[in-house]
């Protein structure tokens, strides 16, 4: 007897709208690369862990790249199953259901948004170097500005065109990285400077902690590549590669410029370690002007691209929640043109320019400024990770395909994620960081607040969390027979 072939699909995908399947796997790449920003991660992070972390840098940056690519892995368990907008937060809710993904999907938004404006203010700050001005805070507050705008019209742009430009100067930005830190280690050092006591300063827990978490906030943004679930030409090859591979490469880049740092900020002083830009003022005082200026512009670009990767990944999780139901429908539409999302990256806009001008007009340094967003990233971050990584068991015990490793693997990896959490925060009185672990609390708090009011009061509304793409009646061979549109 033949089988029948009468299968029901739906008329239209819930997330119809966005580009689908344009993407080569370079481009989702490319992404996961522009959100790292990994060569103003090698110049930035490692000076910030050291001055909070002392002679637990290295050790804190071997944890820190280890616990990402458990993370990695324990994403691609969804990656090689499903097509994504909302990524991690798509993905949390398939084990957790959704108020669990909202909590996760709200702690996401809060990363990307906050590591958007940290790189910005990087951005900022390297290229006033560049042009020869002086880092204050009005400075920065402008350039950041335009930079913001630029950004956001990149992003409306188009995804394509922002990553091939992305990962290109990504690729000569480490390159420049590597070839500045290679002369400088090459120059004569004298005898330990000033700033030795604090490089060799001596391991404790809350050092530890503290470490392993700054440690984390150069990784942030890997997973992103998974917000482009329906664009990428082949999303279950593609993504899970792109979440691997990006922390994988980055972490060894990262442990060769920490230990390259460790080495030349032994032997100097105390204010050059303390300097907005550490690495810079070296290569200054070397008198290596042109190497200088050469990497003012390859990290002010990295950083230019990690806003425009964190505020393509905002963008897309935002669309995703407003397809959903679970926020305005409006933020929902796509740019007739260019199908991008451009409606939500329009209000990530005014958040990711104001909140950081408006802390610098406030009087905060533009310094304090980087790594006090970079901090609450993390924290938001991290806290979307462990859910993701709690999720994942529970999302393949669903389907039937649980076993020993994901199970052991996902709570590895949220264990780690807590217990790196919480002790940051615990101690963060150490590194005078208690301020942004409040601003990170405080930010989190309406998202929870949201879902438990949703949860509460309309239960309807959070039927569609967690859509995903799905293949249409006109994606397939004749036969089939159209179900309701979505």
């Amino acid at each position: 007897m033949a089988r029948s072939t009468d299968v029901r699909l739906p008329v239209r995908s819930p997330v119809a709208g966005l580009r689908r399947r344009r993407l080569s796997f370079l481009e989702v790449l490319a992404q996961s690369v522009s959100a790292l920003a990994p060569s103003a991660a090698m110049v930035v992070v490692p000076s910030i862990v050291l001055v909070r972390s002392g002679s637990a840098t290295l050790p804190a940056f071997v944890a820190a790249t280890a616990l990402v690519l458990l993370v990695g892995w324990c994403l691609t368990q969804f990656g090689r199953r499903m097509a994504a907008v909302g990524g991690t937060y798509s993905y949390t809710a398939k084990g957790l259901g959704p108020v669990g993904a909202l909590v996760g999907g709200w702690a996401l938004l809060v990363g990307y948004a906050a590591v958007a404006m940290s790189a910005l203010v990087g951005s900022a700050i390297y290229l006033a170097g560049l042009l020869g001005l002086d880092p204050s805070p009005p400075v920065v507050a402008g350039l950041g500005t335009g930079l913001g705008v630029l950004a956001t019209l990149f992003a409306i742009r188009g995804i394509q065109l922002s990553a091939r430009i992305a990962l290109a100067l990504e690729v000569v930005s480490i390159a420049l990285v590597l070839v500045v830190l290679g002369v400088l280690l090459l120059a004569p050092r004298g005898a330990p400077g000033t700033a030795a006591p604090v490089v060799d300063a001596p391991v404790h827990w809350g050092t530890v902690a503290v470490g392993v978490v700054l440690g984390v906030t150069a990784f942030m943004g890997f997973e992103s590549a998974a917000t482009l679930g329906v664009e990428a030409r082949k999303p279950l090859v593609a993504v899970p590669r792109a979440v691997l591979w990006t922390p994988a490469v980055a972490g060894v880049l990262f442990f060769a410029a920490a230990a390259a740092q460790v080495v030349l900020l032994r032997a100097a002083p105390l204010d050059v370690l303390t300097s907005q830009v550490p690495v810079a003022e070296l290569a200054d005082r070397d008198g290596l002007g042109l190497l200088r200026r050469l990497l003012d512009l390859g990290i002010a670009a990295s950083f230019f691209a990690c806003v425009t990767g964190s505020t393509n990944a905002l963008g897309r999780v935002l669309f995703s929640m407003a397809r959903e139901g679970v926020l305005p429908a409006w933020l929902g539409r796509t740019h007739p043109r260019f199908e991008t999302p451009h409606r939500a990256l329009a209000l990530v806009l005014p958040a990711v320019v104001g909140v950081p001008v408006v802390a610098l007009a406030l009087g905060a340094g533009p310094r304090a400024v980087l790594t006090g967003a970079l901090t609450v990233s993390a924290f938001g971050y991290v806290l979307a990770y462990v859910l993701a990584c709690l999720a994942m068991p529970l999302f393949l015990r669903r389907i039937g395909e649980l076993t020993a490793v994901p199970l052991v693997g996902g709570l590895l990896a949220a264990g780690a994620g807590v217990l790196g959490l919480a002790a940051a925060m615990a101690g963060a009185s150490l590194w005078g960081g208690q301020a942004m672990t409040v601003v990170f609390l405080a930010a989190l708090l309406p998202g929870v607040a949201w879902a438990l009011w949703l949860r509460w009061r309309a239960p309807e509304r959070l039927r569609a969390v967690g859509v995903y793409d799905q293949a249409t009646a006109s994606s397939v061979l004749p036969g089939t027979v159209p179900a309701e549109p979505v």
